[in-house]
């Protein structure tokens, strides 16, 4: 009796478990890290959260410039488009 008992604790237990961890799993699996994840960790910015407080990510633009560049001597034939 304790047997069957035990058994059929032991399968339930079992059984939840392992769904739980399979789904858990793969999430993990399909989990893709977002270009800016660095960022989003070390130094979460105020402007990168919604409305709720929930972190945004979304598409971003990064804006590259030169050492010593000068937004006086701006000429709009230097923009260079890297796709």
């Amino acid at each position: 009796m304790t047997t069957v008992l035990f058994s059929e604790l032991f399968l339930i237990v079992g059984l939840i478990g392992g769904w739980f961890f399979a789904e858990k799993y793969i999430a993990h699996l399909t989990y893709t890290e977002h270009d800016f994840e660095e960022l989003f960790e070390n130094n979460p910015h105020p402007e990168l959260y919604d409305s709720n407080g929930k972190l945004n990510r979304g598409e971003y633009v990064s804006l590259n410039f030169d050492p010593g560049y000068n937004p006086d001597e701006f000429d709009p034939e230097d923009i260079i488009e890297e796709g």
